[in-house]
C-alpha cells in the first residue's frame, strides 16, 4: 500500500510554479494574516519523525552513526522530515534525508526545493517562503528578527509568526491523524521503509484534506495503543499540534 500510494502521480507534492497557481496560495495566507501579508508562497519547518535507535546495519548504509540521529532537545532518535505547507495545511513539499541531529538549514540547503527557488524567474516577483530563524532570511525567504523586544520589529515578528504557525498546525494534524508517528516506529523497520511510510502518510494528509476527511477525534483504539506502547496521546484535543512538532 505504501509504495502504492508513493507512485500514484495524483498524490504527488506538486510545489506549483505557475504563478498564477502561487498567487493563489499567497492569498490564501493573506486571508489568515492580521497584518496583511501578501507574500507568502509558503510555510517551512522541520519535524523530528520519532523512531527507536537505528541497528548497526542501518546506520552502515546511512553512512552515519546512531548518535547522529540523537535529538538532544528532545531526547529521541529520529529523522528530520523538512516540509512547506499552504494555509490549508497541505504539504506542498517534504524532504526526510538527513538525521534529526541536522539543522533545519542544512536539511533545507540540500534540498531540491532550495535549488529550483535560487532559479531565475522560479517564483512570482514579491513571493518568499516563511521559515523560522533556523533559517537565513534571503530574497526566496522570510525570517523574523532577532533578539528584538519591543517596536516594530517585535510587531513584525508577531504578525509573521502568526502566518509561519501554520506548518506547525499542519505537523500536528498530521501527527493526530496517523497514530504511528505518535509512537517511536520500531528499528525493525529499516530506514528506507519508515521514510517511505512518512512519504505515505504525508501524501494522504494530503488527500484528506482534498477531500475534507480530516478526523474529528482519534480513533479509542489508536489512543489506547498509542499509550500503551509510550506514545504521546492526543486524546481530547483533535487537531491540536503534536508535542513532536
Amino acid at each position: 500500500m505504501v509504495d502504492a500510494v508513493n507512485k500514484c502521480p495524483e498524490l504527488a507534492f506538486l510545489f506549483p510554479t505557475d504563478h498564477d497557481k502561487q498567487q493563489q496560495i499567497a492569498i490564501g495566507f493573506f486571508a489568515k494574516s492580521d497584518a496583511g501579508f501578501q507574500q507568502c508562497i509558503g510555510c517551512i519547518n522541520g519535524m523530528l519523525l520519532w523512531i527507536k535507535k537505528p541497528t548497526e546495519a542501518d546506520c552502515e548504509i546511512a553512512a552515519v552513526k546512531a548518535k547522529k540521529f540523537f535529538c538532544e532537545r528532545k531526547k529521541k532518535f529520529g529523522l528530520n522530515l523538512q516540509a512547506v505547507c499552504n494555509a490549508k495545511g497541505r504539504f506542498t513539499d517534504i524532504c526526510i534525508g538527513h538525521p534529526d541531529s541536522t539543522s533545519d538549514y542544512l536539511a533545507f540547503c540540500t534540498s531540491s526545493l532550495k535549488y529550483k527557488l535560487e532559479c531565475p524567474r522560479f517564483l512570482r516577483p514579491g513571493l518568499c517562503l516563511f521559515g523560522g530563524n533556523a533559517y537565513v532570511n534571503t530574497s526566496y525567504m522570510a525570517t523574523p528578527y532577532k533578539t528584538c523586544y519591543s517596536g516594530k520589529k517585535d510587531d513584525y515578528n508577531f504578525y509573521h509568526s502568526q502566518v509561519r504557525i501554520g506548518i506547525k498546525c499542519a505537523f500536528g494534524m498530521l501527527v493526530n491523524q496517523w497514530g504511528i508517528l505518535r509512537k517511536a516506529i520500531p528499528n525493525r523497520i529499516s530506514l528506507q521503509k519508515t521514510t517511505a511510510m512518512a512519504m505515505c502518510l504525508c501524501r494522504l494528509h494530503n488527500y484528506c484534506i482534498d477531500q475534507c476527511l480530516a478526523a474529528e477525534e482519534p480513533l479509542c483504539m489508536d489512543n489506547f495503543n498509542v499509550e500503551c506502547y509510550g506514545g504521546v496521546s492526543t486524546k481530547g484535543t483533535p487537531g491540536s499540534m503534536s508535542q513532536q512538532s
